[in-house]
């Protein structure tokens, strides 16, 4: 009821009353060992979405924030206002209210671990989609010069050259080919022909890729747990308030092993009886998990709390004195001891611990207490401690590679190599790179002029052989007149026309066939995060409602114009960076 007042009271310009409201929420919070009612901020945006004070809601999420210090897509909604609004110190102190929940909260930590996975793979396929693409076309007039060696005996062999290799090009794309598949071959196509720098941003790509693979696996170990903290499972107990303790009973299904997972379960458990009002099963499972240990101080804490409503005041204090024996720095115990000193009169016990009680609880984080609002009697329960998720969860293990074999990742972008044959398919991609790049270096091979797109039959090429010998020299079209004349004035023109499409197509293509590979890899790598901000941003726009629909909306809206800034650019920098390669070279008519 008190949690309905605080919705009903937020607004536009009742800060005062919002004020009012959350204080008394909190005073029923601590009562119960309630440590966030996440659950609040999700409600009051809600109401000013329908009643059209949405942009207006900064002030109410603010002041509910301290009765939801564990909600994540709170702490993450106003640093991002924060952040668009230029408000600096209070963006690090959201961000600071971020990280204290992430460390704090089980399912808002894995709901972040899912996000930022799927991120971090979306910009590695478009890296990869980026990277072979303009490979492709980097490799491809060179390409096209060694096929048509098959068809001399036909008139204009070079016609038939070009319809083979495009069919290379489209044919995985015709047939369904996954994304990473086909990248992986576009890559292998082009490998003879390209730099060393070049090679690089290839060899990348398949690593990527494999990065790629390891995380549809995450995804599939992770989705089971993720699932049942939504519902309340195995983390039931830790940031709303659970109404039976049997909702925490699923910690053990199957999904958690391990020490640290049965911990968790048990301080979950524990924590959900706590709040459940049942102190004397409370009391119990708390003394079980100090016979088990470790993180001793925070049972020790629970149990005190637990034992002082039991009305066993002494044995609660006797907790809370233990729990700070084994954590000095502990401010939760700290300051319940300091409290029930005062209930008691033991003043001269309670001004000996005040100033370490008030330091530690203020420093607690996310937590938000202030002396004005607290009063005596107020028990602050240990939260869950989730950081072990990290060196558990979020560890390479070999329930991965089994979890992508049938993954939604295997299917979309591996198709139809078996999920078995992944990791050696990618292998292969890039054992093949390095291995046909030395054999180019022992045959006849065509090699395209970066500068003016002369083709010369070449063995044991090097990286000086990208430029012929005309262009070396800064004799542009100036050779002999007659047919070589206008032929090489046609193909100047020509392969100009063709590194300009690709500047404005595939952004970045000119750069590289100006030889600036790892400053094209920086650009690559910039177009590539933002274009993977953007496609998981959309996606939970769309999907997701409330403050992380909000959110992600204006993310992928910023996303998307970052996109086209940088592609622009791209586009822009490529073209100068192969005008600049002509003028150079004096191909453009001007000796420099």
């Amino acid at each position: 009821m008190q949690a309905v007042r605080v919705i009903e009271a937020a607004g536009p310009g009742k800060g005062e009353a919002l004020e009012r409201e959350v204080r008394a929420l909190r005073r029923a919070m601590f009562d119960h060992a309630i440590l966030s009612m996440n659950a609040v901020p999700d409600r009051i945006f809600d109401r000013a979405a329908r009643e059209g004070w949405k942009r207006r809601s900064h002030e109410s999420l603010r002041a509910v924030a301290r009765v939801a210090p564990l909600s994540v897509p709170l702490w993450s909604w106003l640093a991002w206002e924060d952040a668009a609004r230029f408000r600096l110190e209070e963006f690090l102190s959201d961000v600071d209210g971020l990280s204290g929940a992430l460390r704090q909260y089980g399912p808002g930590l894995l709901g972040h671990a899912v996000w930022l996975v799927l991120f971090a793979s979306a910009s590695a396929c478009w890296f990869a989609v980026w990277a072979s693409l303009n490979l492709l076309l980097r490799a491809r007039p060179a390409l096209t010069s060694d096929v048509a060696r098959l068809f001399k005996g036909l008139p204009r062999p070079e016609i038939f050259a070009s319809g083979i290799v495009l069919a290379c090009f489209a044919a995985p794309v015709a047939y369904g080919v996954g994304i990473a598949a086909a990248a992986v071959f576009w890559i292998a196509l082009s490998t003879a022909y390209l730099r060393r720098g070049e090679l690089v941003i290839g060899g990348t790509a398949i690593v990527l890729l494999f990065g790629v693979f390891l995380c549809g696996g995450f995804l599939g170990a992770i989705h089971p747990v993720a699932g049942s903290a939504r519902q309340g499972g195995w983390l039931g107990g830790e940031g709303y308030y659970s109404r039976s303790g049997s909702d925490s009973g699923d910690a053990g299904q199957g999904l958690l092993t391990g020490p640290e997972w049965e911990r968790m379960a048990r301080f979950a458990r524990a924590r959900a009886e706590m709040q459940g009002g049942d102190p004397q099963t409370a009391e119990s499972l708390w003394t079980e998990l100090i016979g088990k240990g470790p993180d001793l101080a925070d049972a020790y804490n629970n149990r005190g709390i637990v034992r002082v409503r039991l009305g066993r005041t002494e044995e609660g204090l006797a907790d809370f004195e233990a729990a700070v024996e084994l954590s000095p720095g502990g401010g939760r115990a700290q300051w319940n001891a300091y409290q029930l000193y005062l209930q008691e009169f033991r003043l001269e016990q309670a001004a000996r611990i005040q100033p370490v009680a008030w330091a530690g609880i203020r420093s607690l984080v996310p937590f938000d207490y202030r002396a004005e609002e607290m009063t005596h009697g107020e028990l602050v329960a240990s939260p869950l401690r989730v950081g072990d998720v990290w060196r558990t969860l979020f560890t390479v293990r070999e329930e991965w590679i089994r979890e992508v074999r049938g993954s939604a990742f295997h299917d979309l972008f591996f198709r139809p190599v078996p999920g078995e044959w992944v990791t050696a398919f990618l292998a292969a991609g890039w054992v093949w790179a390095a291995l046909w790049k030395l054999l180019s270096r022992k045959i006849w091979m065509n090699s395209v002029c970066r500068s003016c797109g002369a083709s010369t039959l070449v063995v044991g090429s090097r990286e000086a052989t990208d430029i012929c010998n005309a262009c070396r020299l800064q004799i542009g079209q100036g050779i002999r007149g007659g047919e070589e004349h206008e032929r090489r004035g046609l193909s100047i023109s020509l392969h100009r026309r063709y590194v300009r499409a690709c500047s404005i197509l595939f952004p970045g293509a000119g750069a590289l066939w100006a030889g600036k590979e790892f400053r094209t890899m920086l650009y690559g790598i910039l177009l590539s995060l933002s274009a993977g901000l953007f496609t998981v941003s959309w996606s939970a726009g769309r999907l997701a409602g409330g403050l992380i629909g909000d959110m992600q909306t204006d993310i992928w809206r910023a996303a998307l114009g970052a996109v086209a800034v940088l592609w622009l650019f791209g586009a822009a920098w490529g073209w100068r960076s192969f005008e600049t390669l002509q003028l150079h070279h004096n191909v453009a008519g001007e000796r420099l």
